[in-house]
């Protein structure tokens, strides 16, 4: 419990502490109102991630009698060398020296990634690792039609589900940027005749508001025809958009949470009868990128919905299904 204490003061405190006087009391002031924003800085889930990391850091310098918040570069070689053995993934890794170092900033300490020692034991477990990277799989259309195919009921949940499922999809939404949507909040949606734009408010990639554009389709695959029906059939003018529903079918006003899209998404998958333990929340963005590309859709024209601010990173979201029907060996 003390470790809990601990990593809640510290990985929020913005500002290094001083020591209280009469001279100061304003600038105390100053330094609580900017605790407000400091916190928002990172979502939610971002910082729940970096407390539990710290507070395995925190552990561990503590049994191997190293400073908790200013560590040595053999100290933190020592440890990521430790979570690699222990079977850490590169990513994870990564993830746990990031809280590191943030929690050792607001001490005015500073760990610096390419210090050789830190660099080189970072490098090294990279080349070892042996733990393949686990990608969950791209929601492909052939699917994701048997997904929506089996959601044919009035109901209000099969009716929520499904224009959580389809605008997450042809949205390319991470979870986070789903269960966020709102009536009449920050992140906001406007139908029009030509389709559905999202107002995107601080997304994880981006601090700024970002809009995305979804078109109308004339199948049975259509995001704002889905949005209209759920709409009209929850009765909700305000407030979050994708809401709990009780086991009577009554909707709740508490939103849901992040975690609640894997939850959707598994169960309507069994109900379809495809394997759920394939997709993630990820796979609806995956699928999206996918599919643009294997209809030969521009680059630049998928990014313009999935807002990667770089290439290199929108290319590694597409799933090849067939590495031999996409060959470049089969145009020549």
């Amino acid at each position: 419990m003390k470790i809990k204490v601990f990593v809640s003061d510290l990985m929020f405190a913005p500002f290094p502490s001083h020591p209280a006087t009469e001279a100061n009391g304003a600038l105390d002031l100053a330094l609580q109102k900017a605790q407000h924003f400091t916190e928002a800085a990172r979502s939610d889930g971002t910082r729940r991630v970096y407390a539990k990391a710290l507070a395995r850091w925190n552990a561990w310098a503590t049994i191997h009698h190293v400073s908790h918040d200013a560590p040595t570069p053999d100290a933190i070689a020592a440890y990521i060398a430790a979570l690699a053995y222990n079977g850490k993934s590169v990513s994870g890794i990564n993830v746990a020296l990031s809280a590191i170092q943030r929690a050792c900033r607001t001490h005015g300490i500073v760990i610096d990634r390419k210090h050789s020692t830190i660099a080189d034991t970072l490098r090294g477990i990279a080349r070892r690792a042996t733990k393949a990277i686990d990608r969950a799989e791209a929601l492909d259309l052939p699917t994701l039609n048997g997904l929506i195919a089996s959601l044919d009921g009035n109901d209000l949940r099969s009716l929520r589900d499904k224009a959580l499922l389809l605008l997450g999809f042809f949205g390319a939404l991470r979870r986070s940027e789903i269960v966020s949507l709102t009536l009449d909040g920050r992140s906001l949606f406007t139908i029009a005749e030509r389709g559905v734009v999202l107002k995107m408010s601080a997304t994880k990639a981006s601090l700024k508001s970002e809009e995305v554009a979804i078109p109308r389709r004339n199948d049975e695959l259509c995001p704002v025809v889905a949005l209209e029906r759920y709409l009209a059939a929850s009765g909700i003018t305000s407030g979050r958009l994708f809401r709990a529903i009780s086991k009577s079918g009554r909707m709740l006003d508490r939103g849901l949470e992040a975690t609640s899209v894997r939850h959707i998404l598994s169960q309507r998958a069994l109900m379809a009868g495809i394997d759920s333990s394939k997709f993630s929340p990820h796979s609806l963005r995956a699928g999206f990128i996918t599919a643009a590309e294997i209809a030969h859709v521009p680059e630049h024209i998928i990014q313009r919905t999935s807002r990667h601010k770089s290439v290199e990173v929108l290319r590694s979201y597409i799933r090849v299904a067939d590495a031999f029907e996409q060959n470049a060996s089969r145009y020549f």
